[in-house]
């Protein structure tokens, strides 16, 4: 018996084989992730879309006289990649007046600092962003003493937006000492002797305004899409979730779209502080004046989105229990504590009521067990009003999901958005906060995928251009190798028994991509009538060596069948 679906793409090959075709691949590799030709060699595109997907014999038909034909030589093809988790202008911006260094030790920041200093105007903060603990090979902040010793004099502070380390003089020109008293939101981690180290934890009302960058323009914005859709496209990203922005961020993407000028398809999310009253969220998202599944296929609107909890980066993730001993690499040690709830409960149990009243799809930031079953008890309760689960409610990052919150998600058909480059990058340093029987349940895609859900591969990508070196990685294939081996950063593996196959990663960053953007009749897959969006490889991502799929590079990116991307030699 063949199924609908099946029937209906089969039925819409014969409609549109009738038609000829403004292009040909042919001669390729191709993994369509299409039940009826899982594999083909060649694809025929007509206007922006598939017009025929199978053998060479079958896809030349369509030719006419103007057709143009491109031998692939035997090249491995893949669809689109479908990035489910960027923010393109903001790690755009971070590079706008030049690049960023990776720093993954204390050395590597103080000469930061030094080379700053040599060209920055005196009395000019020199400011290092995005230091985590966790990626230093110190697993600790650096002090005041050893910013100090970068540049003797000079105004210096490191920060990741939670957790700042502040030097000497930085310290002195803001007034604080062993004398001054705690912030009512945040922490001066003081030494053995009542001395600050130079550390503050939180602390916005103090540090807010040297944390603050400069505002960007509407131009700056422009520049930011533009330059990075262009690195996305160079790893075969056709598709990407902005999964945070404002009116500001949306008119840039707008009139971009208007001008023809993206190349990579995006679905932007709305972010919402969800501050205030309950009434006032209602409000706020009342006035709002699109909702989800607005635009078209090059920009859409996403779901609506709110920041629940901290980070396991910076040790304020909200956990189901304390954190317990081990917390000394983010700079503490409390006992009871279990992290950051950003948002009351009575403002998230409203926004997921409106959402659902008024046809949004909401997804949430948790990075902690505690967290995540919050958002679930949220979710739960709008449920029950009316029920949810054909809208495809998300939870972004969700890193400790227990056997009973898969559960709960599937049930109410909620869909994981997850980084598997937390695993690779943090694992080592977050091993030892957590604990083993935590740790079982920290990214665990096998339990994730056997447990019904749809999962989307996406990086959280905010700093740096270089797809690799970025703060995250949004390199594609770096990140399906991430969930295949479970492969530390220090080379071992966490949790082997979580490792999921070739086929379920490259699904991720594919077909469930194109589940959770509703867009499934249309993108994720090679098949007649959908988006002509693909990838040429410089390898075969299923025949290369397991080791080797990190390595995989796109030689030719394709979009709507036009080329967006083309590697040198290609």
């Amino acid at each position: 018996m063949v199924s609908h679906s099946l029937a209906l793409g089969l039925c819409l090959a014969a409609g549109l084989a009738a038609q000829t075709a403004d292009l040909i691949y042919f001669n390729g590799r191709i993994a369509t992730l299409w039940e009826a030709k899982p594999r083909a060699a060649a694809v025929a595109v007509r206007g922006g879309r598939f017009l025929a997907v199978g053998s060479n014999e079958e896809v030349l038909k369509t030719a006419s006289a103007g057709t143009k034909k491109i031998d692939l030589k035997g090249a491995p093809v893949l669809p689109g990649i479908i990035e489910t988790h960027t923010h393109p202008i903001s790690a755009a911006l971070a590079e706008k007046d030049g690049p960023v260094p990776v720093m993954r030790s204390i050395p590597e920041i103080q000469e930061y600092i030094r080379k700053q200093a040599a060209t920055a105007a005196a009395g000019k903060l020199i400011f290092v962003p995005k230091v985590y603990s966790t990626r230093l090979k110190e697993r600790r902040y650096p002090d005041r003493y050893e910013l100090d010793a970068a540049a003797p004099g000079r105004l210096a502070m490191a920060d990741n937006g939670y957790a700042s380390v502040l030097n000497s003089a930085l310290l002195k020109k803001l007034g604080i000492t062993r004398d001054t008293p705690q912030p009512s939101n945040g922490k001066i981690i003081k030494d053995a002797k009542g001395e600050p180290t130079g550390l503050v934890l939180g602390a916005s009302d103090l540090l807010g305004k040297l944390r603050a960058t400069r505002a960007p323009s509407h131009a700056d914005r422009l520049w930011a899409i533009r330059e990075m859709q262009k690195a996305y496209n160079a790893v075969g990203i056709t598709s990407t979730f902005d999964r945070g922005q404002g009116p500001d961020g949306f008119r840039a993407y707008q009139e971009l779209q208007r001008k023809g000028e993206l190349t990579v398809r995006t679905t932007v999310t709305y972010l919402l502080g969800a501050r205030g009253t309950p009434e006032q969220v209602r409000r706020e998202m009342q006035q709002i004046p699109f909702v989800t599944g607005y635009g078209d296929e090059w920009l859409r609107v996403g779901p609506i989105k709110t920041i629940v909890d901290g980070g396991i980066l910076i040790g304020t993730a909200f956990l189901r229990e304390p954190y317990g001993d081990n917390t000394q690499i983010y700079g503490y040690v409390e006992d009871d504590y279990r992290g950051v709830l950003a948002v009351p409960k009575e403002n998230l149990f409203e926004m997921a009521r409106v959402a659902n009243e008024l046809g949004w799809q909401m997804t949430s930031h948790t990075t902690g067990g505690g967290a995540t079953d919050l958002l679930l008890d949220a979710y739960e309760a709008a449920d029950r009003e009316k029920p949810i689960k054909g809208r495809r409610f998300t939870i972004t990052h969700v890193n400790f999901p227990n056997d009973q919150a898969i559960a709960r998600a599937k049930k109410l058909g909620v869909a994981f958005d997850c980084q598997p480059a937390w695993l690779h990058l943090d694992g080592p340093a977050i091993k030892d906060v957590f604990g083993p029987e935590r740790m079982k349940h920290f990214i665990p895609l096998r339990s994730i995928i056997d447990g019904g859900l749809i999962v989307g591969g996406g990086s959280d990508h905010m700093i740096r251009f270089d797809a690799r070196n970025a703060i995250n990685p949004y390199h594609p294939f770096f990140g399906m190798w991430m969930a295949i081996t479970r492969k530390t950063v220090d080379g071992n593996v966490l949790n082997p028994e979580q490792r999921i196959t070739r086929q379920e990663a490259l699904n991720m960053w594919t077909v469930n991509g194109a589940y959770m953007g509703f867009d499934e009749k249309d993108k994720g897959s090679i098949q007649p009538g959908m988006l002509a969006d693909f990838v040429v490889t410089t390898k075969d991502y299923f025949t290369c060596p397991e080791d080797e799929i990190k390595d995989i590079e796109a030689a030719i990116t394709v979009v709507g069948g036009k080329v967006v991307h083309r590697r040198a030699g290609w």
